[in-house]
């Protein structure tokens, strides 16, 4: 059997990282439709995991950053800035997955898990761009 051709490694790579990314941010969404219907269940047990995870992710970013060369002052703010963002995502995708898992009839035998799946490609494209283009804007 032939290896697969680079093109094809690219696209699956990026057919992997879209569907990935989609479940994710339409996971943390539901997570907020979770907390907005206060149908949160036991998350106060679940903390201590999000706190430990925004913690590897704190610390993940300061040798990341850390090893790019970026002075003191840039580390510690883009370090403290995306682990809340990250904090934040943890912990809507855990409540989220919870909700799914808890309220599985429910969630399925609605149309609002395909509204927030179409949400969540949609913002899938955005954040791709996004990344993509950041330097454009913030260069002027």
């Amino acid at each position: 059997m032939e290896a697969p051709s680079v093109p094809s490694l690219v696209r699956q790579r990026a057919v992997a990282l879209v569907v990935g990314s989609t479940v994710l941010v339409t996971l943390a969404l539901l997570g907020i439709v979770a907390i907005l219907r206060g149908q949160v269940v036991g998350q106060g047990g679940r903390l201590p995991i999000y706190l430990f995870g925004s913690s590897v992710v704190f610390v993940a970013l300061v040798f990341t950053f850390e090893r790019r060369g970026f002075d003191g002052r840039r580390i510690i703010t883009s370090t403290l800035g995306l682990t809340l963002v990250g904090g934040t995502l943890l912990f809507l995708v855990g409540e989220g997955t919870v909700y799914v898992l808890t309220y599985y009839e429910e969630v399925f035998s609605t149309q609002l898990v395909l509204y927030l799946l179409s949400i969540g490609l949609v913002w899938t494209g955005i954040v791709y761009w996004g990344l993509s283009h950041w330097r454009e804007f913030v260069s002027g």
